[in-house]
């Protein structure tokens, strides 16, 4: 029995079947071998492309910290951006290379924050997903409400939002290595506190969890959100009037706390 008493909620799960393992690429050049990589320590933040090295096809010159191997999906990203890049300046190949740049230095920022390190400079970008906080593990306490309340079949990322308000939301976001669109919960950190049980940031995980299976209601023109259904969805959760007593009470504490930058 767990710290929730009644139910089982964040078990141990079953370790996951190891994946084989895969030949690094090299950094040398991209995948299909039609893009050469170049590096230059001096680079940190820009990437560079000369066009008609090889038949035709770029040459890119990246930062050093690219030629690391968990750069290797950055690389190819590159290297589709110097593809395009060296084309011709259409409406849509310019909207497309400009996408390309984004979905670049997001991945390069979440790689080095996977890592430990800082992100660049990323003003105008959208920021990292960090799921571990000091006190939470938001990915542990996610998996968690997937599996108790949705049967494991949400397909979602979960990250401590940025934000110095107390709000947490839910948006929908482009993955920078693929470009395909998937489902970002953002937890205020007020909730990464040590007054605050676990039980609390599971409360808001699965309310955030509910935005996304419960479509918003069209009410007399109006948009509603917290509707009906998902009042009565939301009231599901073992530990409800719990939760609701502590954000009404504790967090709003927490944030001013956040505010004055006092740690929680």
């Amino acid at each position: 029995m767990d710290f929730f008493g009644q139910l089982d909620l964040f078990g141990d799960y079953p370790e996951q079947p190891k994946v084989p393992a895969v030949k690094a690429a090299s950094p040398d050049c991209s995948a299909n071998g039609l893009v050469i990589f170049k590096y230059n320590p001096l680079l940190k933040r820009s990437i560079r492309c000369k066009g008609g090295v090889l038949f035709g096809h770029p040459e890119v010159m990246l930062p050093a910290f690219m030629k690391a191997p968990e750069f290797a999906s950055v690389r190819e990203l590159a290297a589709e951006w110097a593809e395009r890049a060296v084309r011709r300046k259409t409406k849509k190949n310019k909207e497309i290379v400009k996408d390309l740049v984004n979905r670049i230095w997001q991945a390069v920022d979440q790689i080095l924050v996977d890592n430990g390190g800082k992100p660049l400079d990323s003003r105008g970008r959208l920021p990292p997903i960090k799921p571990k906080g000091k006190y939470h593990d938001l990915n542990d306490i996610l998996a968690a409400v997937n599996e108790t309340y949705f049967e494991g079949s949400l397909t979602c990322r979960i990250t401590w939002s940025n934000r110095t308000g107390g709000l947490s939301f839910h948006s929908v976001r482009k993955d920078p290595i693929t470009g395909e669109d998937f489902h970002l919960i953002s937890i205020s950190k007020g909730y990464d506190a040590a007054n605050c049980p676990k039980y609390a940031v599971a409360g808001v995980v699965y309310h955030e969890c509910l935005h996304i299976v419960i479509p918003i209601e069209e009410r007399n023109g109006r948009r509603v959100i917290h509707g009906r259904v998902f009042r009565q969805r939301e009231r599901r959760y073992i530990f409800f009037d719990e939760w609701m007593k502590w954000h009404r009470e504790v967090l709003p504490r927490n944030v001013a706390a956040m505010r004055r930058h006092r740690p929680l």
